[in-house]
C-alpha cells in the first residue's frame, strides 16, 4: 500500500457537509478488547477521527481532539479516535509522550478504515444524535475552536455553547492507497 504525506493550503482542509446518511458499520475493539459499535452511540454525537502515529498531520491534530474531549466532556458527545494498522504498545507509547487521554480503537488490518473509504490520514467523519454522517474532513484541523467546534457544537441536541468562528485548520494530510492489505509505506516516518 501507498502512502504519500501531502501538505494543502490551509483553506482546503475543510469540513464537507453530507447529507445526513448513514455511515458504514463500525465495530472495532479498544486495547482492552471491549468491542465498540456506533449503535452504542445513538443520542450523542460523533467523531470518528482516523490516524496513525507516523502520520504527521494526525500527530499535530491530537492535543486539540484532546482538548475537545474534555471540552465536550459533560455533552452527548463521543470521540472515537481509530488507529490504523498499528500495535497498541506504540500507539500507548505516542499517547503519553503527549499526555494524551483518549481511548483509542484499533483497525489492523485497515478493513473499516477502507469501508469508510477514509483515503488519507488523518480521516474525520461526524455523526449526528440519530448516527447519520454529517461531515467528513480530509486533512488535520483544530477540532476544539473555530468551524469545526462550530459544526459540532450545532449537532449537539442542547444548544448554548459558544461560537469560535475563524480559526484556522492546519490543511495537510496523508494519501493512503487501499490497493493492497498493507499499510506499509515509504513515506512513514520514525516515532
Amino acid at each position: 500500500m501507498l502512502l504519500l504525506c501531502l501538505a494543502v493550503p490551509a483553506d482546503a482542509a475543510e469540513l464537507q457537509r453530507l447529507d445526513a446518511r448513514q455511515p458504514p458499520p463500525l465495530r472495532l475493539a479498544d486495547a482492552t478488547g471491549r468491542q465498540h459499535e456506533l449503535a452504542q452511540y445513538r443520542g450523542k454525537v460523533v467523531l470518528i477521527n482516523f490516524w496513525a502515529t507516523w502520520c504527521a498531520p494526525c500527530r499535530e491534530e491530537m492535543p486539540s481532539l484532546d482538548r475537545l474531549q474534555k471540552r465536550l466532556a459533560k455533552r452527548p458527545f463521543v470521540l472515537l479516535t481509530v488507529d490504523v494498522g498499528e500495535d497498541e504498545a506504540r500507539v500507548q507509547r505516542f499517547l503519553d509522550s503527549l499526555g494524551l487521554r483518549f481511548g483509542v480503537l484499533y483497525d489492523r488490518d485497515g478493513a473499516t478504515a477502507r469501508a469508510w473509504r477514509a483515503r488519507m490520514l488523518p480521516a474525520s467523519f461526524v455523526l449526528d444524535a440519530e448516527g447519520r454522517m454529517r461531515y467528513q474532513l480530509y486533512g488535520a484541523t483544530e477540532w476544539d475552536a473555530g468551524k469545526a467546534f462550530d459544526a459540532i457544537a450545532a449537532l449537539l441536541p442542547s444548544r448554548g455553547l459558544e461560537s469560535t468562528a475563524g480559526a484556522a485548520s492546519t490543511g495537510t494530510s496523508v494519501l493512503l492507497d487501499h490497493s493492497s492489505n498493507s499499510w506499509n509505506s515509504y513515506a512513514r516516518q520514525p516515532g
